[in-house]
C-alpha cells in the first residue's frame, strides 16, 4: 500500500528560491512539430541539463586535415572520407600486420590534486572495420607506452561500435597516452571517429560525445576542429515559451501541457492561426507536450529556461 498522505502536499509543489526566481533566462531551445498527432500525446520538449563536459581532443571527428595530435604506432594513419560516424570524415588506420597492438595514440598532461577529489581520465571513440574481420581495443598508457589499463574491445564490423576506457589519476602530474589499436595481429584497416578524451573531477562518467559542431550548448574553445570543445548545461527549468499553431483553421486546436500529458481537459488550447506566449515567469521542470483536437496541424516556437533550479 502507498505511504503517500494528504499532508505530503507541500512536497508536491515547487517553490523557486529568490535566486532562481530572478535568474535571467540564459537558455533556449527551438520547438517544432510539423504534424501534431490527434490520437497520441507528443512530447516536444524535455528538461535535461545533461552532462557538462570538455573534450580535450582538438580534431575529434577528423574534419580538419591536420592530424598531428595523433601519433601512428605500428600503422599508417590518414584522414578519410570513406566512412564517418559523425560529419564527413574519420581517421583511417592501416595496421602494419607485424604484431598485435598496432594503431595510434593521443597524449596529454594530466594532474590529480587532493582538493579536486577523485580525478579520472576518461576516453572513448567509435570504430568500424573496412570489412567484418579483425578487432580493435582502447587502452591508457603511461608516457613510455606501457599499458596502465585496458578498456573495451570489439570484433570489427562494417558498423561503428563504441570503445571506452577510464583511469583513476593518482596525485601529481604526468603524461598519459590514449591508444586505439588492433588487439591481435591483423591487416584489416579500421576507421576511428568521435574521439573524446576528458579529465573529469569527482566522477568517472562517460559523457556523450562532444565537439563544438554538435549544436546548441556546444562550443569550440578556439578554432573549429583545431581546439578543445565543451558542452554547456541544458535547460533544467522552463521559465517561459512561445508556441504558434500554423493551421489556418481555427478548429485545429492544439492542446499544450506543462509537466502533464496534453489533452482537452488538461492542456492550454491554442487555436489554429493563434500564438500562445507566457508573459510572466513560470517554473516547470519536466516537459512540454502537445496533442491536436483534429487533423495534424504544425506548431513552432521557442522555450526559455535556466540551467538549474
Amino acid at each position: 500500500m502507498s505511504t503517500m498522505r494528504n499532508t505530503d502536499w507541500n512536497g508536491w509543489e515547487v517553490d523557486p528560491s529568490t535566486r532562481t526566481s530572478v535568474h535571467a533566462y540564459t537558455k533556449y531551445e527551438i520547438l517544432v512539430d510539423a504534424s501534431v498527432a490527434n490520437d497520441a500525446v507528443t512530447t516536444i520538449f524535455t528538461c535535461d541539463r545533461g552532462i557538462p563536459s570538455v573534450n580535450l581532443v582538438k580534431n575529434p571527428s577528423i574534419e580538419h586535415a591536420t592530424i598531428s595530435e595523433f601519433t601512428a604506432d605500428g600503422s599508417a594513419i590518414s584522414q578519410s572520407s570513406a566512412q564517418a560516424d559523425d560529419e564527413s570524415n574519420s581517421l583511417l588506420v592501416n595496421p602494419a600486420n607485424s604484431a598485435a597492438g598496432e594503431g595510434f595514440y593521443w597524449s596529454g598532461s594530466f594532474s590529480g590534486n587532493a582538493h579536486d577529489g577523485e580525478v579520472w581520465l576518461t576516453a572513448q571513440c567509435t570504430v568500424r572495420g573496412a570489412s567484418a574481420s579483425g578487432d580493435a581495443e582502447i587502452v591508457i598508457q603511461d608516457s613510455d607506452g606501457t599499458d596502465l589499463i585496458a578498456g573495451t574491445s570489439v570484433s570489427l564490423s562494417t558498423a561503428f561500435q563504441a570503445l571506452q576506457v577510464k583511469y583513476h589519476i593518482p596525485r601529481g602530474s604526468a603524461t598519459y597516452r590514449v591508444m586505439v589499436r588492433s588487439k591481435t595481429q591483423h591487416n584489416i584497416n579500421f576507421y576511428v571517429d568521435k574521439i573524446h578524451v576528458e579529465q573529469r573531477l569527482g566522477d568517472s562518467t562517460f559523457a556523450p560525445y562532444v565537439d563544438g559542431a554538435q549544436g546548441l550548448n556546444y562550443e569550440w574553445e578556439g578554432t573549429a576542429n583545431l581546439s578543445a570543445s565543451k558542452r554547456r548545461a541544458g535547460i533544467s527549468v522552463i521559465r517561459g515559451f512561445t508556441l504558434r499553431n500554423a493551421s489556418g483553421t481555427a478548429a485545429d486546436i492544439v492542446y499544450v501541457g506543462l509537466d502533464v500529458d496534453a489533452a482537452a481537459g488538461t492542456g492550454i488550447p491554442v487555436y489554429g492561426g493563434e500564438t500562445f506566449t507566457t508573459n510572466w515567469p513560470i517554473d516547470f521542470r519536466e516537459k512540454i507536450t502537445v496533442r491536436a483536437a483534429q487533423n495534424t496541424p504544425a506548431v513552432h516556437g521557442v522555450v526559455w529556461g535556466i540551467h538549474q533550479g
